[in-house]
């Protein structure tokens, strides 16, 4: 059976989507070439902000991403993914423009947590993605109680993003131990790495006896299946 073609709606940021498609090739049971996935991307970095977006103080991402959907459907896409947890908020505009599916990451991850018997998990994520409750939903309706910093901290969960989006990497690993520490003196069993730049933060977990959960590899598992389905 032939594989199907993924198309990644991307640029957000871009080094968050190479390392999106790097968890798609590791997940990959491939030895030669020819055995990966074909992948096609808009690396877009012009998608105007997702956390002013939603908060209304910036340009609506929705007609760039539904555009970019198109054109992926139009490159020939069987299906479709985006590496961005706040560019969740406007999943609607893209199903709604294309007739292919689109795998939603957040739910990918809820589920992940359901099937892996969480009870309380903590959110690391932008002010966007917290505010518009993205995961709070998904997260409720299964059960599970979800923990988020103060705002004291969750001003340095923003500094470690910005970081890496600046490729400043002392920065966006200089409060990794502190914000862990926080979340679990309130009772997290596990964290969620939910802003794409996290997972390139906390890259090195050593030393933290906590479980984390990466929704970027959790999309790429479920893109994988799907593709090889």
């Amino acid at each position: 059976m032939a594989k199907k073609v993924i198309g990644i709606l991307g640029g957000m940021g871009p080094e968050a989507t190479v390392d999106f498609m790097s968890k798609i090739i590791h997940n990959t049971p491939a030895k030669i070439d020819q055995e990966h996935l074909r992948i096609l991307v808009d690396n877009n970095p012009q998608v105007p902000d997702r956390t002013k977006a939603i908060s209304k103080e910036g340009e609506s991402c929705g007609p760039v991403l539904a555009e970019m959907a198109r054109n992926l459907e139009k490159w020939g896409a069987d299906f479709l993914a985006m590496p961005c947890n706040t560019a969740h908020y406007f999943a609607d505009f893209i199903t709604e423009a294309v007739k292919i599916p689109f795998v939603n990451m957040i739910e990918e991850t809820a589920n992940t947590l359901v099937e892996n018997g969480v009870k309380k998990v903590a959110l690391l994520a932008t002010d966007g993605t917290l505010r518009a409750g993205l995961y709070h939903q998904k997260l409720q309706e299964a059960g599970i109680e979800l923990v988020v910093p103060s705002e004291e901290y969750q001003e340095k969960v923003m500094k470690t993003i910005a970081g890496v989006k600046a490729g400043d990497y002392e920065t966006a690993t200089a409060y990794k131990a502190e914000l862990v520490d926080h979340v679990v003196s309130q009772g997290a069993e596990a964290i969620i790495l939910g802003c794409t730049e996290l997972p390139i933060a906390f890259k090195d977990r050593e030393g933290f006896n906590i479980t984390f959960y990466d929704p970027t590899d959790i999309l790429a598992k479920a893109v994988v299946k799907k593709a090889m389905a």
